[in-house]
């Protein structure tokens, strides 16, 4: 038996999947949300927990590991890995956090040294969109690793009429104002609403006098106004200081008592969120020590130039630098391929000690099943649940089971296997306007497919994803599970909402797995997951690298299950 840590553990599916062989066994997992904590607590038995990876100091005093780590054989998890792209920097941040909890993951293998590794991600983890930049804490380390560095120009904002005072003052952060930043940027708080008023504004005038005339919102900005002088403790030029102090207050002020002047505010405001927007990714800059040459100009964009270098070819080089030898020949994998009834591809680095390594290669696992046309389908996962109508209320979550699974059909007997209760079987409460939709739409249609009048209540519908409001085909498997709740996903023949529960077996969960916390929480713990069936044919695979015999495979199951019906 191997004990295992799971990080970023989530609600469980690749731990699940791996206890599924009955060859390992997750000891220690880390996971930040309570809820899937919860979930975790209950399916997995006698796991220890922590919540935050940062955190973590996997020795004592004495540089010995701690006892709940000491015994760990198989470190496996999915780091998050955002990808950056100069064409979607909605967010108002440069670098992303998530990317770098990588390197959490990555010091967690260095310093436990485990016999293998399993990582799971994206499958666009190796595309050039997944970087990190180079900083003066990480040059040395690349160095010694060789690892490439390309120069880029990244643009960090528009062009305005603050533009030349931000390049000034910017350039003094290189020398003697590094902590000027911070007393210019504005409180997070007032950022977010301007910004969003902003955003009102530009949709429209009625967006705008919507956003304003909520109680709440109205009493914030009276407020800002009020202490309006008092919101920078430093401003970053007399310009700036008279747009915000002179322009800007005196429109508002218009625009919240009379509801006119929108034009007015709109010019005063775009440059100061413009220019916040700006000083705040240049802060993460400052503060992650990212080696860079002053901003510039170019066409009508403010940038700047940095080093990035690739996340997954660090992520490999790393490993292969700790002494891991790694799948090469497939990274990729089509969850479909291995009983689970969704075309979800992932990308997988499964790593083996070059010593204990019982192969010339890494394993990969083969394909459950190799023809799409012999894919699970959503009915071969959902079908027997049709006349059971879900409950609305989270609490209600347990419905016994009055239908058996359906015949002939080893994906169902496996799902239905060992349980005669039916949890998480709950489904959200849909509006009137949703309800109108479902009844319109067809298996295979999507919002879409809707007639202009049941479009109505979104601002630019032609933007709206071909994965909201689908309805599901029977005879196909799904499509990539997320949070179906916000995607709206709808049942297949039933106008209503795809329940947690039908979600669930969309991933491979078993019947018996049950999930904890509100409605959205469960959701959203379903669509994070890894499918179980997926993490087993990698556990699988695995063991054979490891070179043990697989006690219980996978494709053995499905095929006396076949037999059995």
């Amino acid at each position: 038996m191997y004990n295992v840590l799971d990080l970023f553990a989530g609600a469980g599916g690749l731990s699940n999947g791996f206890e599924q062989t009955g060859q390992f066994q997750v000891k220690v997992a880390i996971e930040k949300d309570l809820n899937a904590r919860k979930t975790l607590n209950y399916n997995h038995q006698n796991i220890k927990f922590f919540s935050d990876i940062i955190q973590i100091d996997y020795n004592d005093a004495n540089g010995e590991l701690l006892p709940c780590f000491k015994d760990i054989d198989i470190v496996i998890g999915g780091p998050p890995c955002q990808g950056f792209s100069n064409a979607n920097r909605q967010r108002n941040t440069l670098i992303s956090g998530n990317n770098y909890l990588i390197k959490e993951y990555l010091r967690a293998v260095e310093e436990i040294d485990p016999l293998a590794i399993v990582m799971e991600n994206v499958r666009t983890m190796e595309s050039e969109k997944h970087k990190f930049f180079l900083s003066d804490n990480n040059r040395e380390e690349l160095d010694d690793l060789a690892i490439l560095r390309k120069e880029e120009t990244i643009e960090i904002g528009t062009k305005n009429v603050l533009t030349q005072d931000v390049l000034v003052f910017t350039d003094k952060m290189v020398s003697n104002e590094i902590d000027r930043i911070a007393d210019v940027i504005l409180p997070s708080n007032i950022f977010s609403k301007l910004n969003t008023l902003q955003n009102k504004m530009n949709i429209s005038m009625s967006k705008a006098e919507e956003y304003i005339v909520n109680p709440n919102n109205k009493k914030f900005f009276n407020n800002l106004i009020d202490s309006w002088e008092s919101q920078h403790k430093y401003y970053m030029s007399t310009k700036y200081q008279t747009l915000w102090n002179d322009t800007l207050k005196n429109d508002l002020t218009a625009f919240l008592n009379e509801n006119s002047g929108m034009h007015n505010l709109i010019e005063s405001l775009s440059p100061i969120i413009e220019t916040q927007k700006v000083l705040r990714k240049y802060k993460e800059v400052l503060d992650h020590k990212i080696v860079h040459e002053p901003l510039f100009i170019e066409k009508n964009s403010l940038c700047i130039n940095l080093q990035s270098y690739n996340v997954f070819d660090y992520v490999k080089t790393k490993l292969n630098h700790l002494g891991y030898e790694l799948n090469h020949d497939q990274y990729i994998f089509n969850a479909a391929k291995y009983g689970v009834p969704q075309f979800r591809n992932r990308l997988i680095l499964i790593g083996v000690k070059r010593e204990k390594l019982s192969l010339n290669k890494v394993s990969t696992p083969a394909p459950l099943v190799d023809n799409e046309q012999d894919y699970f389908t959503i009915y071969d996962a959902i079908g027997d649940l049709d006349s059971i109508e879900p409950n609305i209320n989270v609490k209600d979550d347990k419905i016994r089971k009055s239908m058996a699974p359906l015949r002939n059909n080893p994906l169902s007997l496996y799902l239905n296997a060992e349980s005669d209760m039916i949890y998480n079987h709950v489904r959200t409460n849909s509006t009137k306007v949703a309800l109108e939709r479902f009844k319109k739409l067809k298996q295979g249609d999507n919002f879409h497919n809707l007639s202009k009048d049941l479009k109505s209540t979104y601002t630019d519908h032609t933007r709206t994803q071909n994965t909201v409001y689908k309805r599901l085909r029977y005879n196909k498997p799904s499509e990539t599970v997320i949070n179906v709740r916000k995607s709206m996903w709808i049942h297949p023949t039933n106008d209503r909402a795809l329940s947690i529960r039908e979600a669930a077996r969309l991933q491979s969960f078993p019947d018996t797995y049950k999930f904890f916390g509100n409605k959205d929480s469960q959701y959203q713990q379903v669509g994070n997951a890894v499918p179980p069936l997926l993490a087993r044919a990698i556990a699988e695979s695995l063991l054979v690298s490891l070179g043990n015999k697989v006690n219980n495979p996978l494709r053995d199951l499905f095929d006396k299950i076949s037999l059995n019906v």
